[in-house]
């Protein structure tokens, strides 16, 4: 495919944005954008990561330059001070830039009402990330390789934008685009960490796939971007099937998803594998044998298996299969579902010995309600140790109610007490303290804790509660 021949096939915006970074690739993209659609339908967007001192504000100001000499609108963004400089232990420099990059994006995009971000990746591009990720034992995401268009939430699932990324040269070799610099006479900047072959994605571009190019023909980068296309063709139909059995056998709890455990035991393996994968979107340490360490202990029916450092968790429940996220504020969540109110007479308690808790696990609407003496209460957690003494029963270990119960361990340190003084006197689930007890002549205060139901099963609100925008 030529570059005119790409250009031809853009979606229908009246206007674009180009990811201009000043280096050859997207210097012809931005060129030749303008050719095809004219330049008062183009904006110029480059982000200056500040890590390459004086090299990147001159890649800045060459920037701004080209982009006044094309008359199209240009825009510059840059990452927090300091942020990619020093970034925290743990972080990935390159990872972290390039979501600051697709933040700014989304956020300049919508300022300009520009609904499609054109970036300049070409086949040779594509083919390097294909290899990158068989290299590191990638699963599904990765062999999927760069995807020709996508909603920048669905790459970023972090950013809540319906931006259109748009990758119009996938299908066409890097060469043409240098080739269109020369030929046009077009200055461009190069970068000078892309000869360091530290970065592996360098190191295979300068090393690997000049020898892989000699074995098996220079039109080896276009075979492989054929290969990922039929891949990626593949995994979109698994996704699909995901996705449909989402819809029919989940339902959305705050916490996170609750999936049917005989319907999802009764899945495809690899339908199995792309269910987990959706749920984990954006956890790149689930891997493929942490994938199956988890469907075998499913499987088991047992949490027995050790989920990769992350946010996502699963217990199994019964008949369900509670996939949580760690990062969910649970205990503010339970707080905010706290009411406490005068009430005019003692009602009628409920108490069930916990059960209510995997109840609302499962997906089921519980309200934990008890009439105890005023006093001035406060909201606490569970701690080790704590004890508990119930009105016409013994003094117990609170940690041996909540094992009794089976209550899991992600809703034990969530669970919201009452206490008055240093003692407990409100556990919801279970019958009143004798430090609360009600006797003649007492003011009666009625407490209640409500718990929703789950919701059906719906993408959009899904990646909300991820990011954590949703209330429920």
């Amino acid at each position: 495919m030529t570059i005119a021949e790409a250009l031809k096939k853009l979606p229908a915006f009246p206007r674009y944005a180009v990811a201009f970074s000043g280096g050859a690739d997207s210097t012809a993209l931005l060129k030749a954008l303008c050719e095809a659609v004219g330049p008062e339908r183009v904006a110029a967007l480059h982000f200056e990561h500040g890590i390459r001192g004086e090299e990147s504000l001159a890649d800045a100001s060459f920037c701004k330059e080209f982009a006044k000499t094309l008359g199209v609108e240009f825009a510059m963004g840059d990452a927090p001070r300091g942020l990619l400089a020093c970034p925290a232990p743990g972080q990935n420099r390159e990872e972290l830039a390039r979501i600051e990059r697709y933040k700014w994006f989304a956020r300049i995009c919508a300022k300009l009402k520009i609904g499609c971000l054109l970036t300049a990746h070409h086949a040779d591009d594509a083919s390097e990330t294909l290899l990158m990720h068989l290299f590191r034992g990638s699963g599904g995401a990765g062999i999927r390789g760069l995807r020709k268009s996508a909603k920048i939430s669905e790459l970023f699932p972090e950013i809540a934008s319906d931006l259109l990324i748009w990758r119009p040269f996938i299908d066409v070799p890097g060469r043409e685009l240098r080739e269109y610099c020369l030929k046009f006479g077009l200055a461009f900047r190069e970068d000078s960490t892309n000869g360091d072959t530290a970065y592996t994605r360098n190191w295979l571009r300068k090393e690997i796939v000049p020898k892989l190019k000699e074995k098996f023909g220079p039109g080896l980068p276009l075979r492989l971007r054929n290969t990922s296309r039929q891949l990626e063709d593949m995994l979109d139909l698994v996704a699909e099937e995901a996705e449909g059995f989402l819809a029919k056998e989940a339902l959305l709890a705050p916490f996170g998803v609750i999936v049917d455990r005989e319907a999802f035991l009764g899945l495809k393996r690899a339908l199995q594998r792309e269910v987990i994968r959706i749920l984990a979107a954006g956890e790149d340490n689930w891997d493929f044998c942490n994938l199956e360490e988890a469907l075998f202990s499913l499987e088991k029916g047992e949490d027995t298996a050790s989920p990769p450092p992350g946010l996502w968790r699963w217990i199994v429940a019964g008949p369900k299969i509670v996939f949580y996220n760690e990062s969910f504020p649970l205990k503010e969540f339970l707080r905010s579902r706290f009411s406490l109110r005068s009430a005019d007479a003692r009602g009628e308690g409920y108490s069930d010995g916990g059960r209510g808790w995997l109840d609302w696990a499962r997906g089921e609407k519980v309200t934990f309600r008890q009439f105890a003496r005023k006093d001035a209460y406060e909201i606490v957690h569970f701690a080790s140790g704590m004890r508990f003494k119930l009105v016409n029963g013994g003094e117990k270990k609170i940690g041996d109610l909540f094992t009794d119960a089976k209550l899991p361990a992600f809703l034990r340190k969530a669970v919201p007490m009452l206490s008055a003084g240093e003692s407990v006197a409100f556990l919801p689930g279970w019958r009143i303290s004798e430090l609360a007890a009600l006797r003649e002549g007492d003011e009666v205060l009625e407490l209640a804790l409500s718990l929703p139901a789950a919701k059906p099963w719906d993408k959009e609100l899904f990646k909300a509660l991820k990011r954590g925008e949703t209330e429920w």
